[in-house]
């Protein structure tokens, strides 16, 4: 859709196009309750499909046929791409599903070019759903052709017994090719009915068009997440007369690695946070830095809301009653695999760890290399000397000194507890100090954005749990969304024949990889289970240039005991 606005009615009215779009390439299209929906998320750009470096996140939505969103998950874009699974619970019933993608940017454009994929859900543990089942949307396999001259999967052989090397390559003589990212899932093909998955090449026929913004009217604009996860939110005043602008407002990500951040608030007295690395704790706290914070509500707004009334669902077909000893075969072999998931558990990718955002400038205390006391009034007495304290009405607060900085700054200093931060200290003066791994600090006026302190003061605890009592009503918890971690999904490796002899190996799913990339030396070989059938190898991406490739080969795996 292309909307069109007359920039000629002012000289100042200016305009901006969205273009951007979402590719998702799921591993299937039709699951059985036990099994899990893999998927990669591809953010382009609408009109030429070459990777989009605006939106730095992108969201995955399921919707069932009353249109209700069943799970959502937010995916971090690492140079355009994202990948994210979902395991099908048994509470979602038999039906017709959506498979929704998109990023806040394409918000603004009509909620029929989100990318949509119909997906089909089997759930066999509840008998009162029988007659739902075989009511089920069926459309057929698609048997579209995939292949491409510039792209070849190279395979060993065509057929396999059970627990076999299937030695695959993925070959390009053009570079054009190579320079891309692509994503290949293997899986078991059977005669249940599954929904038409779209290709790249399909998904890049579609003409697709920019829609062009007024940036003049702020109000219906839904802004993109240029810098990373962005969190949002408004003060008010309780009188209703004290200001509200230019008011600090701090965010506080605490963990292992964590985030603390300070904006001023508008006019209006919003405020918007800019998160530029990925943090996946749910513990977040954004308050209000002021003497008179009591004195103001501070809220946070929800994601966006997305009117889906306008998507559509298939109407239901027959499922003939041929599908059932499939269904079951699906039913009992995500059954085992379930019950041996602990045995070939995938492994969430380690994030890298994060240096704090005032290194290297800070002096460090660890304070197992000193004499150890029990209270905070002990231990700035005996070891962490620069630091003292002033209390002030009900309120404690900490301060640093240097002797050789004169004349000392009257604010008190920024002070962190595992990167919580804490705008009065009455909650460390009870602490167990033992529980505190180490203590830094940084002398003289320390700025996190525009907001000034008198110092930095760090405590990092040994458990990294620290909870603080604050309360308040310019002082929330939200609950947000958090990023999906990556994973780097298990791969069954039976080299050594003796490996995993005893686990029955049931997987329909033999290899899925959401990062393959032709210039590198990216894993494709995989292991055949103990399943007999037909299997689909699907390669799907885009390179640089935007040229969509999908790529798909089949191979058969045999008994070795019928042999």
């Amino acid at each position: 859709m292309l909307v069109l606005i007359n920039t000629q009615l002012s000289k100042a009215q200016q305009t901006i196009a969205v273009d951007e779009t979402v590719f998702i390439h799921a591993n299937a299209t039709t699951f059985v309750s036990g099994e899990t929906l893999l998927y990669k998320v591809y953010c382009l750009k609408a009109t030429d499909k070459t990777p989009s470096d605006i939106s730095k996140v992108a969201y995955v939505e399921l919707l069932d046929n009353t249109k209700k969103s069943v799970f959502k998950t937010k995916v971090t874009l690492e140079n355009s791409n994202g990948q994210g699974d979902y395991f099908i619970p048994t509470t979602l019933k038999t039906g017709s599903y959506k498979l929704i993608g998109y990023t806040n940017w394409m918000l603004n454009k009509p909620v029929s070019e989100l990318f949509q994929l119909n997906i089909n859900i089997v759930n066999p543990y509840k008998t009162d759903e029988k007659t739902t089942a075989e009511n089920l949307l069926a459309s057929g396999t698609n048997s579209e052709g995939l292949k491409n001259e510039n792209v070849i999967l190279k395979l060993n052989k065509k057929t396999f017994t059970n627990r076999e090397l299937v030695d695959l390559k993925i070959q390009s003589s053009n570079n054009n090719f190579v320079d891309g990212v692509y994503s290949l899932s293997v899986r078991k093909l059977d005669n249940i009915p599954a929904q038409n998955q779209i290709s790249a090449v399909k998904f890049a026929s579609n003409t697709s068009y920019p829609v062009v913004l007024d940036l003049q009217n702020q109000d219906k604009i839904i802004l993109p997440e240029l810098r990373g996860e962005m969190i949002s939110g408004k003060i008010t005043a309780k009188n209703n007369t004290d200001k509200i602008e230019n008011l600090s407002i701090g965010l506080s990500i605490p963990g292992k690695s964590f985030a603390f951040k300070v904006v001023k608030t508008d006019s209006r007295g919003n405020f918007i946070f800019n998160v530029d690395k990925t943090f996946y704790t749910s513990n977040i706290v954004i308050q209000l830095i002021d003497e008179k914070a009591n004195n103001y509500d501070l809220a946070v707004n929800n994601a966006p809301e997305i009117d889906y009334s306008k998507i559509s669902f298939e109407k239901d077909a027959k499922l003939s009653y041929t599908f059932k000893e499939s269904l079951l075969e699906r039913s009992i072999s995500s059954q085992v695999e379930n019950a041996y998931f602990h045995k070939k558990v995938d492994n969430i990718e380690k994030a890298p760890s994060q240096d704090a955002f005032y290194y290297p400038l800070p002096k460090e205390y660890i304070l197992d290399d000193f004499t150890r006391f029990k209270t905070l009034k002990e231990t700035i007495t005996e070891v962490v000397v620069e630091i003292y304290s002033k209390q002030k009405d009900d309120k404690l607060y900490l301060h640093v000194n240097d002797p050789s900085i004169f004349p000392q700054l009257p604010e008190s200093a920024l002070v962190l507890v595992d990167g919580l931060y804490l705008e009065n200290q009455n909650d460390l003066v009870n602490y167990n100090m033992k529980n505190v791994y180490k203590v830094e600090l940084i002398v003289g006026r320390y700025y996190v954005g525009s907001k000034s302190f008198n110092g930095l003061i760090s405590f990092t605890t040994f458990d990294r749990d620290f909870k603080s009592t604050q309360t308040g009503s310019s002082i929330v918890k939200p609950t947000i969304l958090r990023p999906q971690p990556k994973k780097i999904y298990n791969k069954v490796n039976y080299e050594n024949i003796a490996d995993n002899q005893r686990i029955p190996d049931f997987r329909n799913q033999l290899f899925w990889n959401p990062d393959v990339q032709l210039n590198k030396d990216s894993e494709t070989s995989f292991y055949t289970s103990d399943l007999s059938g037909t299997f689909e190898i699907r390669l799907e991406g885009f390179t640089k240039s935007g040229i969509p490739i999908s790529v798909k080969e089949n191979i058969e795996v045999q008994n070795a005991a019928a042999n």
